[in-house]
Parts: C-alpha cells; structure tokens; sequence
C-alpha cells in the first residue's frame, strides 16, 4: 500500500504523462480523469492497483498507484470546485486587463501577464490533483513552476520593479532580504541585456 491509499481512502484520479498497461481491459475502460472516489480494495497483493469506486456515478475502475491523489473531504478542493476557481480567476484577471489598459500606465498592464501565469502553473497543477488554492508561502505547498514560468515571471517583475531595485541598492537589498532571505544578489545586466 502506499502512502494515504488504503481500502476507504478518498482519492482524486489523475491521468498520468504515461498511459497505464492494458492489463484489464474492462476496468481499465471505465477510468475517469479529474474523477473523485473511495478505494474499495485491490487488484493485486502489492498495493499497485486499486479499485476505485467513483462518488457521483458510483462505477468501478482500475487505477495504478500514481494515478491516484489522496484527499480529505471538508478539507480538499474538489476537481469541479477548483475547475471553477480557475475559471473565476480568468476572468478576472481579463477584468483587470480590460481596466489596465484603459487606464493606459504599461507597467499596470504588465500585472495582466503575472497573473495570467500564474493561472497557467495553477491549471498545470490542477490537473496532477493538486490543490492550488493552498499553495502560498504561509502553507509551504508548492506549485508546479517550470523554468519558462519563472523566465517569464522575472521578465515581468523585471519591467515593473527593474529600474527600482537597478538603481536603488537599499531597494534591491529590502527585496533579496523579503524574498530570498539575502541569499542571493541582484546585479545590473551587461549591456545587451533587457532594459
């Protein structure tokens, strides 16, 4: 068995990079993604395959371990709740957008592209099961980043806060000092860098 997926077990299913074996084609027909369910036992003695039967149609199917994310009712997000979550905050943040722009100051605007990736790294996170809304620096849950993402964050940032923290070096020691703990130190680009 492994860790939170025992016989009782509330999971969420998740599809994997890799599509499972076909070793039982009838189960393994009836498999739902983004799906809730409870664990009703095993398919074999080392706990890698689990029968699970979903909540809302009551259908059993065969899921591997790594398809399946444990979660606590009352606690956990469903995959509906964060779906809308998701699309509550796209909408906002094309509100945001929409007055940005009227408002006409570019680097405003520029919140627009923080926030829209930030959605992305969530939507990213909600379909591995994970429960985005409780990823925060008070919480320690961490978000799928991926290199692009953080490029495109510190472009953003960049061309907001830049010429602040290049020409300040009590600003720039504040922001390493808040963000970083000071472990890190921001230097001006060499010329041919962004502005």
């Amino acid at each position: 068995m492994h860790a939170g997926l025992a016989v009782g077990a509330r999971v969420e299913t998740v599809k994997p990079a890799n599509e499972a074996k076909d070793w039982t084609p009838e189960a393994m027909l009836k498999r739902r993604w983004g799906a809730l369910g409870h664990i009703i036992g095993t398919h074999d003695p080392h706990g890698f395959i689990y029968a699970v039967e979903h909540d809302d149609d009551h259908i059993i199917a065969a899921y591997e371990h790594h398809e399946l994310v444990a979660c606590q009712e009352g606690i956990d997000y469903t995959p509906a709740e964060r779906a809308e979550m998701l699309r509550k905050m796209t909408a906002c943040a094309n509100a945001f957008y929409s007055l940005s722009a009227l408002a006409g100051c570019h680097a405003m605007i520029e919140f627009t592209g923080l926030m829209n990736e930030f959605i992305k790294v969530c939507q990213d996170a909600h379909a591995n099961g994970q429960q985005f809304p409780l990823a925060n620096t008070h919480s320690g849950v961490v978000l799928p980043f991926k290199k692009h993402n953080a490029t495109y964050l510190g472009e953003k940032l960049n061309c907001i806060y830049g010429p602040a923290f290049l020409t300040s070096e009590e600003n720039r020691a504040a922001f390493v000092a808040e963000m970083f703990g000071g472990a890190f130190k921001l230097v001006p680009a060499q010329s041919g860098g962004h502005p």
